[in-house]
């Protein structure tokens, strides 16, 4: 694929404010804007359209009003079964036609547009499903999934799990699903280097980086973190919750 099939992806991010670890992280502050905006704007440099996909619970209102003064897409949808909310996502009437589309979750301000181009030129018509191999700093990567796969499969055999990350059902059954995962280029390997949001201690370092530099990339963030490793003892303590 060239460079202009970048613009054919659309991205969706899922939010939600009910984050039990650390609730209402995705409107929370980060350098001149909020976390949510930071990965709407650094999704929006390899997609030609980004829907903001958060739950009709009641405390997600302010996410929908937080886009509709941003002007950006937003649909609402199932609070626990995100795979049909993603699926339902699909009905809305200004969604531009893909064939594709990537999954980006509102907690990881720090996606690479590098890393997220280099998968899309991986994109085949034979592929269901293509992402990094978790060699990547937690928190930094995207996946992309094909619409016609994903709108095919029935939400309702899914479980917990299943319904709630909605990827696995592609990277846990080989035998039914083509998935395509990466190995990362070698700057990238630094998988000990965590950017996401989940704790307190998480959003403090987040917070520290973009006082740094405005809207800083996760290319400077891995090039602080080889010169300056100290500087990120803040979330050292977290460890990322399995989902199985």
């Amino acid at each position: 694929m060239n460079n202009k099939s970048s613009q054919n992806i659309i991205s969706i991010i899922q939010a939600r404010m009910s984050s039990s670890r650390l609730t209402g992280k995705v409107l929370f502050p980060l350098g001149n804007s909020t976390i949510l905006n930071e990965v709407v704007n650094k999704a929006r440099n390899f997609s030609k359209q980004v829907i903001v996909c958060t739950s009709k619970a009641n405390s997600d209102d302010a996410i929908e009003e937080y886009c509709i003064n941003k002007n950006i897409l937003c649909f609402r949808g199932s609070l626990n079964n995100v795979f049909y909310r993603y699926q339902k996502a699909f009905g809305l009437k200004k969604i531009q036609e893909c064939d594709w589309f990537a999954r980006i979750t509102a907690d990881n301000p720090l996606i690479s547009e590098f890393l997220a181009k280099n998968l899309i030129e991986k994109i085949q018509p034979n592929l269901d499903y293509i992402a990094y191999k978790k060699e990547i700093p937690n928190g930094s990567g995207i996946e992309l999934i094909n619409r016609k796969t994903f709108l095919d499969i029935n939400h309702e055999l899914l479980d917990i799990v299943q319904k709630e990350h909605v990827t696995p059902i592609f990277y846990e059954n080989p035998e039914k699903f083509n998935s395509l995962l990466l190995t990362p280029p070698d700057f990238y390997k630094v998988k000990n280097l965590r950017v996401t949001v989940d704790y307190n201690e998480d959003y403090q370092l987040i917070k520290k980086l973009f006082n740094c530099k405005n809207s800083i990339s996760l290319e400077e963030v891995i090039k602080l973190f080889h010169k300056n490793p100290a500087f990120f003892d803040l979330n050292k303590i977290c460890i990322q919750k399995k989902i199985r």
